[in-house]
C-alpha cells in the first residue's frame, strides 16, 4: 500500500516545494528578518521530498524505500531544470545508506535522523550541482554554499522532526493502527478474571 501512496504524497510534496513553500519561507524570513539577519537574501529551499523519502525509508523495506526514492526523484526532476533521473539516483543512494545504517542505529533515532538529514542535504545539493555543471552551467561554490546550502540545511533540520511524526502516524495507520492485545478486548477474559 505504501508504494502506491508514494505517488500522491510525493507528487503533492514536489508541487508544494516548487510553488508554495519557497514563497512561504521567504515570507517567514522577511517577517523574522530582525531575528535572522543571516537568512536575508538567501535562496535556500526546504527539500520536502527528500525528507519524506528519508523518513519513510527508516521504517520500511529497501524495495519500498527505492520506490519512494524513484517516484520522489521523478517528481522533483519534472519540476526542475535537472535531467530526469538525477534526483532519483541521489535519493536511491540516500535510501540505501539509510536502510543499511538505520537498523544498528535505531536506538539513536532522533540523532540519526538529524545526522542523516544533514548528510543527505549536502549530498543532494552536491549531486544537483554536478548535474547542473554537466548541463554547462557554472556557479560560484562559495556563494552557493552560503546562499543556498546552509539555509537549505537549516530548513531541512527544522522540518524533519514534524515530518517524521507525520510519516510514523501514516505508517501506523497503514499497518493497522495501534496494536491492542486480543485478550483485552474480549468479554470472556474479563468474566474469567472476575471469577
Amino acid at each position: 500500500m505504501g508504494r502506491y501512496l508514494s505517488i500522491g504524497v510525493l507528487g503533492v510534496a514536489a508541487a508544494l516545494s516548487a510553488s508554495f513553500l519557497p514563497h512561504f519561507i521567504a515570507f517567514l524570513v522577511a517577517l523574522l528578518s530582525n531575528f535572522t539577519p543571516l537568512l536575508n537574501d538567501t535562496r535556500g529551499q526546504l527539500n520536502l521530498v527528500m525528507i519524506l523519502v528519508i523518513c519513510w525509508s527508516l521504517r520500511s523495506s529497501l524495495a519500498e524505500g527505492f520506490v519512494w526514492a524513484l517516484v520522489g526523484g521523478f517528481c522533483l526532476d519534472l519540476l526542475s531544470i535537472l535531467p530526469v533521473g538525477t534526483s532519483s539516483a541521489a535519493l536511491m543512494i540516500i535510501v540505501y545508506v539509510v536502510n543499511s545504517a538505520g537498523a544498528p542505529l535505531l536506538r539513536l533515532r532522533i540523532f540519526f535522523l538529524l545526522a542523516i538529514t544533514a548528510l543527505a542535504t549536502v549530498f543532494m545539493s552536491a549531486f544537483s550541482l554536478i548535474g547542473l555543471f554537466m548541463l554547462g552551467n557554472t556557479y560560484d561554490i562559495a556563494s552557493m554554499t552560503r546562499l543556498v546550502l546552509l539555509p537549505t540545511l537549516l530548513y531541512n533540520l527544522i522540518a524533519v522532526l514534524p515530518v517524521q511524526a507525520f510519516v510514523r502516524l501514516l505508517q501506523r495507520r497503514l499497518e493497522g493502527g495501534v496494536q491492542i492485545a486480543p485478550h483485552s478486548l474480549s468479554l470472556g477474559s474479563e468474566m474469567a478474571a472476575r471469577e
